[in-house]
């Protein structure tokens, strides 16, 4: 079955989502839907992943490995700068916004679950990120490229590739492209190495395993235990992701708060239909007629 938002793939089996271990102890939180031991958490937690990547060195070198790309220099931008949302806002947060020594842009986000708005997501990313060097005063004919990637533990396309490219062609002519300045790349650490150099190979296999191959692989996974022994790192942590929680559940609450008006206003309209007074409506719902009254 193809996912929804896929017109040219297939799934090869069913959701492939990263379990997190319920592990309890020092330093647990209680997730959305399980509970998070911060000293079990790995490069692939959001989290951790944009904690790692703030230092410029080991974000200039992911972008090269990835993107197979030379740069000169790199500085990465506080995510807050770019977003016109909270860092909760509306349920989506960047991991990590860079700018190279040209004014090129890039988007880096670590994605754990299979989800079927992705696609939609790099397009919300990409307006983020040219509004954001609009704002910051570049005229829209001078705006800079725009890259977005998503690195994936699944196959967002189930095609066995470890690279995904996307950028805007010509359907009539596919050797057309469209110089808007935008590219999007979907990593899937699982995918079949081939025509993948070794060097990204070694980082798309830490990805995956989290055991280090070589020197800037190692350099990282320090960096994840250093992360891991801080007491304010562990603090900050659990802040977030109690927010986080507070946010899922105020949004449950308010989609069952709305479920119950429909319920409501769909039951006042029938007996309004059979001749109930509103006194009667509003003893049969247990609601004062005020509140009856909201739906005629």
């Amino acid at each position: 079955m193809r996912p929804l938002w896929v017109s040219a793939a297939y799934r090869r089996g069913g959701h492939m989502t990263q379990k997190r271990k319920d592990v309890p102890g020092k330093g647990t939180v209680k997730g959305r839907t399980e509970t998070i031991n911060f000293d079990e958490i790995g490069i692939t937690n959001d989290f951790m992943f944009g904690t790692v990547f703030r230092d410029k060195e080991k974000c200039k070198e992911l972008l090269q490995r990835i993107l197979k790309i030379e740069l000169i220099e790199v500085e990465v931008v506080e995510p807050q700068k770019i977003m016109k949302t909270t860092l909760i806002g509306k349920g989506i947060r960047i991991d990590i916004y860079a700018k190279d020594s040209e004014g090129n842009v890039y988007d880096i986000e670590m994605q754990t679950t299979e989800e079927t708005d992705l696609h939609l997501r790099t397009r919300y990313y990409h307006s983020e990120m040219d509004s954001y060097q609009i704002r910051a005063g570049q005229k829209y004919f001078n705006l800079k490229q725009s890259v977005v990637i998503f690195i994936c533990t699944f196959d967002p396309f189930a095609d066995d590739r470890s690279i995904y490219t996307f950028e805007t062609i010509c359907k009539e002519n596919k050797e057309l492209v469209l110089a808007d300045k935008r590219q999007t790349y979907f990593v899937n650490i699982n995918g079949n190495r081939e025509g993948i150099s070794e060097d990204t190979t070694k980082l798309l296999d830490y990805f995956k395993t989290g055991q280090p191959t070589d020197s800037y692989t190692e350099n990282i996974q320090n960096q994840v235990k250093i992360i891991r022994e801080d007491d304010d790192w562990r603090e900050n942590y659990m802040t977030i992701e109690m927010k986080m929680d507070q946010k899922y559940e105020q949004g449950r609450k308010m989609g069952r708060n709305e479920g119950e008006q429909n319920r409501d206003k769909e039951l006042i309209t029938r007996w309004l239909q059979k001749g109930k007074s509103i006194a009667e409506i509003a003893e049969n719902l247990d609601r004062t007629e005020e509140y009856v009254k909201k739906f005629i």
